[in-house]
């Protein structure tokens, strides 16, 4: 018995180093392969890597090593002018502020146009599903964008948003499980205070990824074609071993790590001296680092049973997850926790390229305005020190210094050596200027690199030029309409690239693990980014024209939002909505408190009558005062024309008269005077006819005003209540 049973321990022990070797076997397999992978897609990346060395040299305004000894060698001038960095930085901000602005969010949650919202298990009417999906939606928001608002969404956004400026491609990774901590005041039962704790949670969060540290499937032109994706991240010593805490770690295959790879393992080219060199700080060794690198992408089953994870052995079912390794050493594994399978990041360009995941860059786009710049800049600088003074020549028969040394200097004595003359013992030649030559290249330069990148200088808050109409508010409005259009391309890539796919992973995730049933529900994610293309003031111009034409029409008006389009035009304004609007339940409670002290049908409609009949009386009155005054004016003309007719016939009566008699001017005027007493006296008492008769049309243009006043107040008096 006692043989039997150390036969059977010993197969036991047997079976066990046998599964063991075998474990070991296919995760060796699995670390050779998939660092074989990684390996293929550094080697391919390395064209894309010198190109992003170029653009931060020429972002920082650094020369390359073969370009400065030339330069000495030459004895030119070193300096460089840099245009990129203005341009680049204004593409930058203009973006950040269009993609991230501080009153509002640049993404959000809506039902789909037929939502199903089935998790209740009961038959509802299309209505209430509908309700019930708004009101579930608003709750997948609040939830997402409380994740953003921990892991810094906005700060997080804006260091993507320099990468895609600078290098062409930004990356975001999520969501990511992130253990934070959380400050809780809790009342303790003995003492009775309150007492301070931190609580850890597991959140959904996300990061920047360094474009430099990210390595995806080489051979995919976007993130929806490529297969996998490696992320590399630098650890030395200490961050290794803490890597023992993380849970689900391969122990024995973290230890060999450190064990037979003492010295650190590397795979890729670590260029993190070189960027330092350029930016102008100290380089470091990196000697005693790991390269610790994150694969995403699809598994064999055997491998994840080999790390420990528990899967299905259906045949049609193809499983995606991570898989840390070192080197060879594959140290933990686990299935991808979103089951759409996609991968965790989503990558935006400036400007794309068709054929690869990386896009290209401010810098990039103005390489040759750049340098054109530079090295006009640089002639100028040689132009002007060879300008700067006469070239001298000296006549070595005819004179010799005194010193010996063969240098000008103030008040040098010389001795004539009697050879020649004294006056051809020097010439002086003068180097002729190209000063305005050379300006116009440098000028023509920063207008190309204008042209290349479609970034108008007016971005970076320089002088315009576009006649007097620029320089008024309109123009200048007009102007920076125009300059957004631009960056229309950058701000679709973003939102098409990094803000909906990143929202709807989130939503995945809170559908997936989130306890609060609430919130789940049939939504579309929408990326809002180009809502602020327009610039403040024109938006809060159309807004306001849009309310003026859907006021004056009906049909607009009844299919109009006008609470909404209330709430974009305090928005416009850069107003917090918040804090002047109400809540749209207050605004539903008032508009229900108003229907009930609304009076009956019958009422509303006599007061509907009322009101047309007092608009008809206001027009009546308006049209006989109107007449009035007409009738007025024209007898008023009529005075005047008659008072003119009499007089030229006075004088033309004068003239005659004194033609006929023979008589002064003078003597006919005296003889007339009492004539002329006489008229005046008749045309005084036509005036006063005429007066008479306006105060009359007067009196009776206010008594029938009179008369409609007191009509309307007859009619309105059984109505004061509900006025």
């Amino acid at each position: 018995m006692r043989d039997e049973a150390t036969v059977e321990m010993t197969d036991d022990i047997e079976a066990q180093e046998a599964e063991q070797q075998k474990l070991e076997s296919l995760l060796a397999g699995m670390g050779g392969k998939l660092q074989g992978l990684a390996q293929e897609q550094v080697s391919k990346r390395q064209l894309v890597e010198q190109r992003w060395l170029e653009d931060l040299r020429q972002y920082h305004g650094e020369y390359t090593a073969d370009e400065k000894l030339r330069m000495t060698q030459n004895g030119s001038s070193q300096v460089y002018v840099n245009i990129t960095r203005n341009k680049t930085r204004a593409g930058q901000s203009r973006l950040a502020d269009m993609l991230l602005p501080n009153d509002d969010r640049n993404w959000g949650i809506k039902p789909t146009p037929e939502p199903q919202m089935s998790r209740l298990g009961t038959q509802q009417s299309g209505e209430d599903q509908r309700d019930q999906a708004e009101d579930a939606a608003r709750g997948m928001q609040r939830a997402i964008e409380d994740d953003f608002t921990e892991a810094r969404y906005n700060s997080v956004m804006r260091d993507i948003i320099g990468d895609v400026a600078q290098l062409g491609t930004g990356i975001v990774k999520g969501p990511i499980v992130v253990n934070r901590q959380r400050r809780a005041w809790q009342r303790d039962e003995q003492s009775g205070f309150r007492v301070l704790q931190m609580v850890d949670e597991l959140r959904a969060g996300l990061e920047r990824i360094d474009p430099w540290d990210f390595f995806p499937d080489m051979s995919a032109a976007s993130m929806e074609e490529a297969e996998f994706v490696f992320e590399r991240k630098l650890l030395n010593k200490k961050q290794l071993r803490e890597l023992a805490n993380l849970p689900g770690i391969i122990e024995s295959q973290l230890r060999k790590v450190l064990e037979l790879d003492s010295e650190g393992h590397k795979i890729s080219q670590d260029y993190r001296d070189q960027i330092r060199a350029i930016t102008g700080v100290d380089t470091v060794t990196n000697k005693g680092r790991w390269e610790l690198w994150e694969y995403w992408g699809p598994l064999d089953k055997d491998e994840l049973r080999a790390c420990g994870c528990e899967i299905d052995d259906d045949p049609l079912t193809e499983y995606n997850g991570c898989v840390l390794f070192v080197g060879e050493h594959v140290i933990k594994a686990a299935i991808n926790p979103l089951d759409s399978g996609d991968l965790p990041y989503s990558v935006s360009n400036w400007e794309e390229d068709n054929s690869s995941i990386f896009g290209f860059g401010i810098p990039y786009l103005m390489r040759d305005p750049q340098k054109v710049a530079a090295s006009a800049w640089r002639m100028i600088m040689d132009n002007a020190g060879l300008t700067a003074g006469p070239q001298m020549v000296i006549n070595k028969k005819t004179v010799t210094p005194v010193d010996g040394q063969w240098k000008l200097t103030p008040r040098k004595l010389w001795e004539h050596t009697g050879d020649g003359a004294i006056n051809e013992a020097f010439y002086a030649y003068t180097i002729p200027s190209n000063q305005g030559d050379l300006y116009a290249i440098f000028q023509a330069a920063q207008q190309l690199a204008d042209t290349q990148t479609n970034l108008p200088i007016i971005m970076q808050g320089e002088g315009v030029s576009g006649g007097p109409g620029a320089h008024t508010a309109t123009g200048m409005q007009m102007l920076m309409n125009n300059s957004n259009i631009v960056l229309r391309s950058a701000v679709k890539s973003f939102d098409d690239g990094i803000t909906e796919p990143l929202v709807r992973r989130f939503y995945d995730w809170h559908m997936a693990y989130d306890d609060d049933d609430a919130i789940k529900g049939d939504f579309s994610v929408v990326a809002r980014g180009s809502s602020v293309l327009i610039a403040r003031q024109e938006q809060q111009e159309k807004l306001l024209a849009l309310a003026q034409i859907a006021a004056s029409n009906p049909e607009f008006a009844q299919s109009t939002e006008w609470q909404g389009l209330y709430r974009e035009i305090v928005r416009s304004m850069s107003v917090p909505a918040e804090n002047v609007l109400k809540d749209e339940k207050t605004v539903e409670q008032e508009r229900q408190q108003q229907g009930q002290q609304q009076p009956p049908p019958e009422i509303q409609v006599k007061m509907a009558q009322l009101q047309l009949e007092q608009q008809r009386e206001q027009r009546q009155a308006q049209l006989d005062q109107f007449d009035m005054q007409l009738r007025m004016q024209q007898q008023q003309w009529e005075q005047e024309y008659k008072a003119a007719q009499l007089q030229s016939e006075q004088e033309i009566a004068r003239q005659k008269m004194a033609l006929e008699q023979g008589i002064t001017q003078a003597e006919l005027e005296a003889k007339l005077g009492l004539e002329s007493q006489k008229l005046e006296l008749k045309m005084q008492e036509t005036a006063a006819k005429l007066q008479t008769e306006r105060d009359k049309a007067a009196a009776q243009l206010t008594d029938r005003q009179n008369d409609r006043l007191a009509r309307q107040q007859n009619q309105s008096m059984g109505f004061d209540s509900y006025g």
